[in-house]
């Protein structure tokens, strides 16, 4: 996510504004999905010592929505620029 966020500092003669925002949001659900996993696996060892693991579905949610929005951006940014 970080790289995508720096892809789009790249185009910021383009999208002007926009190239920030995404650089911002794509930071910050990198940074959310980095603690998320340092948690997720803690908690994963001590059931897996426990043999109570658990799956977390909020978690896959989280990454799905993640990966979905980037693609969206990334679909936008090229409709735009062939477009312009």
């Amino acid at each position: 996510m970080t790289v995508v966020s720096l892809i789009g500092i790249r185009w910021i003669n383009v999208f002007h504004g926009w190239s920030i925002g995404i650089f911002v949001a794509c930071l910050a659900l990198a940074i959310i999905a980095i603690a998320m996993q340092v948690r997720r696996y803690r908690l994963g060892a001590v059931s897996i010592q426990a043999e109570r693991g658990r799956p977390s579905p909020w978690a896959v949610l989280f990454l799905s929505t993640s990966v979905c929005l980037i693609a969206a951006l990334g679909i936008a940014s090229v409709i735009k620029i062939s477009l312009s």
